[in-house]
């Protein structure tokens, strides 16, 4: 008993196996490049800008954008600062760039419009006399009418459509029943003909 018991006191433990080192993970190849497109980014040609001077603002734009130009700005003419509102009502009567010009379609073409009926001179007015109010807008012919002290004053569609003239500075005075410089009693009752800017004005020789 006692050599077995030397023998096992003398004998030492088997020492443990070290663990193999694991490699690490190999990043993934990501499947699209970052590197930047050597395709180079062209930019269109500047085209020529067409000459719109003339023209109703709508067919301005309209021949503008056909040009390439997008960016397009009104702005009153007269300097008055009035909003353009209606586009029809409106005449362009400069451009810039010029026409014949070149700029990139990205350009702003500024317009500078007005009205048909800005030409026409503020009507006289005299009390108990009925002013001339023919190539005004409708508003402005209400106003002189009515600073001339004539109250009872009716709009009549001059293309026989029985169309209510709701905005009247959208309308031009084509004829009026009473003749201007004569002396109706306050009560009369006058009749203004009018037609919406761009129609036909028939022989009043009002701009449209």
């Amino acid at each position: 008993m006692w050599i077995v018991a030397a023998v096992a006191a003398c004998s030492s433990p088997t020492p443990a196996t070290p663990a193999t080192p694991v490699a690490p993970a190999t990043p993934a190849t990501p499947l699209t490049s970052s590197a930047p497109s050597s395709v180079p980014q062209t930019e269109a040609a500047p085209a020529e800008i067409p000459d719109v001077t003339g023209k109703r603002l709508t067919d301005a734009e309209q021949i503008l954008a056909a040009a390439g130009y997008q960016s397009v700005r009104a702005v009153d003419a007269t300097g008055d600062g009035r909003p353009v509102l209606q586009k029809d009502n409106w005449v362009v009567e400069s451009q810039d760039p010029g026409a014949g010009s070149t700029a990139p379609a990205q350009a702003t073409v500024v317009l500078g419009v007005s009205k048909p009926t800005d030409g026409q001179s503020t009507p006289e007015t005299a009390d108990g006399v009925i002013p001339k109010v023919v190539c005004q807008d409708l508003q402005s012919a209400q106003d002189a009418l009515r600073g001339a002290g004539f109250f009872l004053v009716i709009a009549k569609d001059g293309l026989g459509q029985n169309r209510v003239a709701l905005v009247d500075r959208n309308w031009i005075v084509v004829g009026q029943s009473v003749k201007p410089g004569s002396r109706p009693e306050p009560s009369t009752v006058i009749e203004l003909t009018v037609v919406k800017y761009g129609e036909d004005t028939g022989g009043s020789g009002c701009r449209s």
